[in-house]
């Protein structure tokens, strides 16, 4: 059965990686069409000719519609893949130097900078939603923009829609890891449990032996190799202390001072250093489009995102009750945790969600950050989609990194006058 695929940030550097993760599986999707949706116009137009392009040299039967009006792409859609980053890089930037004033890390998803971006970014959500229980009732929400955890929070509680959402970090600090002990193991197992950008592994072995025991192994080549990034040394240094491994964030919890003080140190922020390197990609999408076959060898986020994006839709569509690890309601499944809170556990696909497979205890060392993370993403969810300032000021101050009301105060007088055209009146 042919279906519409909605693609809310169609026109970002991901997207021609996940266009190429969907004709890599188009057995699966035969005859859908993948509606393209985003604001940014010239980027849209190169990303949906380039897709087009694509399809043509596959010779194979999918559709690609652009589209500057959300209405008209979530039309009748089966699924709405949301990817789109609100305010763009240059709100990232102020997300990154704001809290740095105040010796907190600035970052996409943690502290502050999550804070602020989820309040740009649910305000869109809020509207998503409702274009889905208008146009698209019988829709999925597939949910990959940031912050994650905080989105899910929000549309679970207040909407109808059914909603999974999905981050690769954990396949990427797989990679990572592998790549700083420079091997190329036959077989990895690795399973991880907590919230998005915050778990610890329940499960890893590396050709069948206790991956931690191979870290520790290979510790000391990998503490001293000047080419290997601080975090995964540090995420080594966690494994090590704690036996399990951690999500590569965990560095700006368990290694705060050290953290905001590279931060402070460094001449670009992350956000300015991926806005110098966007126009490369579109450059490049702007030759394949030109090219007699177009490859991609230069993709934002390379192929992990497409990879897992369109294998969790795969499994939608196909019913194949494949597990994956995903950010679904809790129901019970970490026993830790309240049921209606949102966690990150390996889940089962059903033909509307996701069935949450259930997990040991976390010990108690581990756990409490991860109860105090829970119910700050739960209020900041309910702040930004009900509240107004007193409620965001309370959401914020409950986030670990900050734990003060005054900073909090500061924190919002700062950042709220920068970005007050992606917010919604009600909460100014």
């Amino acid at each position: 059965m042919a279906v519409k695929i909605a693609i809310i940030g169609g026109g970002s550097a991901y997207a021609p990686g996940l266009i190429n993760a969907f004709i890599q599986h188009a057995d699966d999707f035969a005859d859908a069409e993948l509606a393209l949706m985003d604001i940014a116009g010239p980027e849209l137009d190169i990303v949906a000719l380039l897709a087009q392009r694509m399809v043509a040299a596959a010779g194979i039967d999918l559709t690609i519609s652009k589209h500057r009006d959300m209405q008209a792409a979530i039309q009748s859609a089966d699924y709405v893949l949301t990817t789109f980053r609100q305010g763009g890089f240059e709100a990232r930037a102020q997300d990154e130097a704001v809290p740095l004033k105040y010796g907190i890390i600035g970052q996409e998803t943690i502290g502050p900078g999550g804070f602020f971006f989820a309040m740009r970014t649910l305000p869109v959500i809020k509207r998503i939603v409702g274009a889905i229980e208008q146009y698209a009732p019988n829709a999925v929400l597939v949910n990959y923009t940031n912050p994650t955890q905080i989105v899910a929070e929000a549309v679970t509680h207040f909407s109808d829609v059914p909603c999974i959402s999905i981050c690769d970090q954990t396949k990427d600090d797989q990679h990572k890891i592998l790549s700083a002990m420079d091997i190329n193991p036959t077989s990895v197992k690795l399973e991880s449990v907590g919230l998005n950008h915050a778990t610890w592994s329940t499960n890893f072995s590396i050709d069948g032996e206790d991956g931690i025991e191979v870290m520790l192994r290979h510790y000391d080549q990998v503490q001293a190799d000047p080419n290997i990034t601080h975090r995964v040394k540090r995420q080594f240094q966690l494994a090590k202390e704690y036996h399990r491994l951690p999500n590569s964030y965990m560095q700006y919890y368990y290694f705060r001072e050290d953290t905001v003080a590279e931060a402070q140190a460094s001449s670009k922020s992350r956000a300015q250093v991926i806005m110098e390197e966007l126009p490369s990609y579109y450059q490049h999408f702007q030759e394949q489009i030109e090219a007699d076959e177009p490859t991609l060898t230069h993709v934002r986020g390379g192929s992990i995102f497409g990879d897992m994006a369109v294998e969790v839709i795969r499994g939608l569509v196909t019913q194949n009750a494949s597990i994956h690890t995903l950010n679904v309601t809790n129901r019970g499944a970490l026993p830790d945790f309240a049921p209606d809170r949102v966690v990150e556990v390996p889940a089962r696909l059903e033909p509307k969600g996701a069935t949450p497979l259930v997990q040991p205890n976390l010990p108690s060392e581990v756990v409490g950050l991860l109860h105090m993370l829970a119910e700050y993403q739960w209020a900041a969810a309910d702040a930004i989609w009900n509240g107004g300032m007193r409620e965001l000021r309370h959401a914020l101050a409950a986030n670990p990194l900050v734990m003060s009301l005054p900073v909090a105060q500061k924190l919002l007088e700062e950042i709220v006058p920068l970005q007050a055209s992606y917010l919604p009146p009600d909460i100014l």
